[in-house]
């Protein structure tokens, strides 16, 4: 084989490799749920009236805006950034538990707990 075939076969093959393998890149990064996603996922596992949604919503909403501006300062500092989302995510699951019923509120402690290890293994 010509080696000008040669590269252009080597070529070829790098770059149909390549294509195959960034859809299976981008579905093991999975994205962040919006407020209205999580709020919907929310609201049909724990049957969420409108009013509990609405204050959900608002929740979700204010915790986005405050953790955007708290981490603003310290993104190279990946321990500050792990503590503060720490502590954001207690407030936030607090503040949303404040708004359920007992037994919806227990349902969500338990999803809760099935969610964050899979949230762990995303931030290592």
């Amino acid at each position: 084989m010509p080696t000008g075939l040669k590269r252009i076969t080597i070529g070829l093959a790098l770059f149909v490799g390549f294509a195959l393998l960034i859809p299976s890149l981008l579905q093991a990064q999975p994205q962040r749920m919006s407020v209205e996603e999580r709020v919907k996922m929310l609201k049909g596992s724990l049957k969420l009236t409108d009013e509990q949604s609405n204050k959900i919503t608002t929740i979700l909403e204010d915790m986005r805006e405050e953790m955007t501006t708290a981490v603003k300062d310290i993104r190279d500092n990946p321990d500050s950034m792990k503590a503060i989302r720490r502590e954001m995510m207690k407030k936030t699951d607090e503040s949303i538990k404040s708004v359920l019923t007992e037994e919806q509120a227990k349902k969500y402690d338990t999803m809760m707990k099935e969610r964050r290890p899979r949230m762990g293994r995303r931030t290592q």
